[in-house]
């Protein structure tokens, strides 16, 4: 194919189709009619004699095709953009949108220091985010989500992602102040393992890493509930006899805010897991992600040390008081 006879333009239609998967959206976000939008796609299809997307239930469904082209287009369309625009990123006078595919566990930790930033020092900047479900890494690769930020562990992340771990937390029981395992300090693993179990599970995975770790001691816990989100957790262990095993950080914010008691967890996830903020590799020297990039490890940096209060002794004196 001899790429002088090619419209360019096609090819950001094609890519902004690829992300949104409705033409009217698509249309909307490159400032062109839907009919444009169709005819050019139809041309593109034309040249590439292939139907490129069909139409579905959930939106345009990209062919086989679509999928080998996706990346390589998204990449030649980012290395034009890097190309002509100019070298330095100044946040105070751009206006564009950060795609951010995470769990409500960032909203509720560093997402309120990064709003500050963007209030104060970057107001033409939106960040706009999306459920992780389970296309992590192909949100990223055809550039539906710009950062990816979730619990992993970092050695399994794929060579054509940047990644970085923002940090390991101990996890913590959560239960009714009443509950009969709220009088230890910390539970013992057979108890643990016979109570009733609440479980947050943003990809809707039906057990977590704590029954990966109790079938090595040959037992096992019964799930009473799954919830995609920590923010709903309280309110239904609050309402019920089940435990629930959260990252120490969300322990400390349902402290924060209902009369929940905590308690050690005898299951810890196993080394090397952690959050994890993963980005494609062909965005690492773009100006503007690596800004973004920055600010997300700004507001993590600035969390851990707003975050003053001693863990370890905040659950010595819950224990003690009770």
């Amino acid at each position: 194919m001899n790429i002088a006879s090619l419209d360019l333009n096609l090819l950001l239609v094609f890519d902004t189709v690829m992300t949104e998967r409705n033409i009217t959206r698509a249309g909307f976000k490159i400032g062109m009619s839907q009919p444009a939008v169709s005819n050019a796609l139809n041309r593109l299809r034309h040249t590439l004699k292939d139907d490129l997307f069909l139409r579905g239930a959930d939106g345009m469904r990209p062919t086989a095709r679509a999928l080998e082209i996706a990346t390589p287009v998204r990449t030649a369309l980012l290395e034009i953009e890097s190309a002509l625009n100019p070298v330095a990123f100044n946040p105070a006078t751009a206006e564009r949108t950060f795609t951010l595919e995470t769990t409500d566990y960032a909203a509720l930790t560093w997402m309120p220091f990064l709003a500050k930033y963007l209030a104060e020092e970057a107001r033409g900047i939106n960040l706009h985010t999306i459920p992780i479900e389970n296309r992590f890494y192909e949100k990223l690769d055809v550039q539906e989500a710009d950062f990816g930020f979730t619990a992993l562990e970092i050695a399994s992340v794929p060579d054509r992602f940047g990644s970085l771990t923002l940090g390991t937390e101990k996890f913590i029981c959560l239960m009714r102040p009443d509950h009969p395992l709220a009088k230890y300090d910390q539970i013992p693993l057979e108890e643990y393992a016979a109570a009733r179990h609440l479980l947050v599970t943003p990809r809707g995975d039906p057990r977590g890493f704590a029954d990966v770790e109790l079938e090595k001691h040959g037992l096992k816990r019964r799930i009473v509930m799954t919830l995609n989100q920590f923010t709903a957790a309280p309110m239904a262990v609050l309402s019920s006899d089940m435990v629930l095993t959260a990252p120490s950080r969300i322990a400390e914010k349902c402290v924060q805010f209902f009369d929940i008691h905590m308690v050690k967890s005898p299951i810890q996830p196993p080394p090397g897991i952690g959050g994890v903020l993963v980005w494609h590799k062909r965005l690492s020297n773009h100006s503007a992600h690596m800004w973004f990039r920055d600010q997300i490890v700004r507001a993590n940096t600035e969390m851990n040390e707003f975050d003053t209060q001693d863990f370890e002794q905040n659950l010595k004196e819950q224990h003690h008081a009770d």
